[in-house]
C-alpha cells in the first residue's frame, strides 16, 4: 500500500504548486548570486549557480509526469521541440529586448551588428567564437537552449527508454558530470561561448539532472510516495542548502557535485511530498510564473545599474528592487504560459 502520510495529494491532474514555488525560489537565489558577482559581494549565495541544475531536474520531472503520454501518441521530436520553443519565445524576446536596450545605450556595437546579434539570439543560435557569453546579449538564456536540446532528445529517444533502464543512463551521465566538473573546477559549465572542441562540455551538466528528473517523474506518475517533511521545513530546505555549500570542507568541484547529485534530487522530492496549505498554493503558482521573466531580465538590470550608478550597498539594493520591479511589469504585460507541474493518472493504493 502506498504511504500517503505527508505526501503530495495523489488526485489525478492535481497541480504540484509547491514545485512552482521551488522554481521561483531558485530564480530568486540565482538573482542573488548574480548580484553578489556584479556587486562584488561575499554573501551567502555565492554558489547560487547550482540552482540552474535544478531547472533541468524539474524540466525532466514535469515532462515525464505530464507530457510523455502525449509524446507516445505520435507527436514528432521536431514538432514537439518547436512547440516548446514557441512556449519559451516570450522569455527569449523579453530577455533579448532588455539586454539590447542596454547595449544600445552604452554604444557597444554598430546598429547593423546589434540587429544581427539580436536576430541570432532570438533564433537561439549560440555564439561559437569561444570568447564571451553563450548568447551575445542575455547570459542566462543559455539554459533555455539546453532545455530545448534536452526536450528534443526526450521526444526523439528518451521517451522510448524503459523506466528500468533509466538508472543506467543516470549513472552514466553522473560519471560524465563528475569527470567534467572535476576537470573544470566547478559546476559552471555552459555559461561561456562554445568552440568546435568544447561544445559538448555542458551536456553532462544538463543530462544528469534531466534524465534523473525523468526517472523520478515516472516513479511519481506510477504512484511512488514517501512520508514528507512539514511544509515550512521542506520549503526552507532550498535556501538553507544553497547557503551551506560554501562552508562545506570540500573543494568547489566536490561541493558542487555533492549538492547536485545528492542534495538537489532529495530536496526536490521532499518539496513534492510536502503538503502546503491551500491558501499558499496560489502564491506559489504565481511565484513560479513570475520566476520566468525574473530569470531572463535580472542580470541585465543588475549590470546596467552598476554601470550607471556604481557598486555601493545602496545601489546593490536598488538594483535588486529594480530587477524585481521590471520582472513584475513583464509578468503583468505578457502571458508566459508556464507549463503546469501536474500529476496525471496516479494509480490507486494497493
Amino acid at each position: 500500500m502506498n504511504d500517503t502520510t505527508g505526501a503530495a495529494a495523489a488526485k489525478p491532474h492535481a497541480r504540484l504548486s509547491q514545485l512552482d514555488g521551488l522554481r521561483g525560489l531558485a530564480a530568486l537565489v540565482i538573482m542573488m548570486y548574480h548580484a553578489e558577482i556584479v556587486y562584488r559581494g561575499h554573501g551567502p549565495f555565492l554558489r547560487g549557480y547550482l540552482y540552474v541544475d535544478l531547472f533541468f531536474l524539474l524540466s525532466g520531472f514535469v515532462l515525464a509526469v505530464s507530457t510523455e503520454k502525449k509524446l507516445s501518441s505520435g507527436i514528432g521530436a521536431v514538432e514537439f521541440t518547436w512547440s516548446r520553443y514557441k512556449r519559451l519565445f516570450p522569455l527569449v524576446a523579453v530577455g533579448v529586448g532588455v539586454a539590447l536596450a542596454r547595449t544600445v545605450a552604452i554604444g557597444m556595437a554598430p546598429p547593423v551588428t546589434l540587429l544581427v546579434w539580436a536576430a541570432l539570439d532570438l533564433a537561439m543560435v549560440p555564439s561559437l567564437i569561444g570568447t564571451g557569453p553563450f548568447y551575445r546579449y542575455n547570459g542566462p538564456q543559455w539554459t533555455l537552449f539546453w532545455e530545448l536540446a534536452a526536450n528534443f532528445m526526450h521526444a526523439l529517444l528518451l521517451r522510448r527508454v524503459p523506466t528500468k533502464a533509466l538508472p543506467a543512463l543516470v549513472l552514466l551521465s553522473a560519471a560524465l558530470l563528475v569527470w567534467t566538473v572535476l576537470g573544470h573546477g566547478s559546476d559552471t559549465l555552459g555559461v561561456n561561448a562554445l568552440t568546435r572542441t568544447d561544445w559538448w562540455t555542458p551536456i553532462p551538466r544538463v543530462a544528469f539532472p534531466y534524465i534523473l528528473g525523468v526517472w523520478i517523474g515516472r516513479q511519481y506518475k506510477d504512484g511512488a510516495r514517501t512520508p514528507g517533511l512539514p511544509w515550512p521545513i521542506a520549503l526552507v530546505l532550498p535556501i538553507v542548502g544553497i547557503m551551506t555549500v560554501p562552508s562545506l570542507p570540500f573543494s568547489d568541484a566536490v561541493g558542487d557535485l555533492l549538492f547536485v547529485i545528492v542534495f538537489l534530487p532529495a530536496m526536490m522530492w521532499m518539496v513534492a511530498m510536502c503538503r502546503p496549505p491551500a491558501w499558499l498554493m496560489g502564491p506559489m503558482e504565481w511565484l513560479g510564473n513570475y520566476s520566468l521573466p525574473l530569470y531572463c531580465v535580472h542580470l541585465t538590470i543588475l549590470v546596467w545599474i552598476a554601470e550607471l550608478l556604481g557598486r555601493s550597498t545602496k545601489i546593490w539594493a536598488l538594483a535588486i528592487a529594480a530587477s524585481l520591479a521590471v520582472a513584475y511589469i513583464f509578468s503583468r504585460l505578457i502571458s508566459f504560459k508556464a507549463k503546469p507541474t501536474v500529476a496525471k493518472g496516479a494509480p490507486s493504493a494497493s
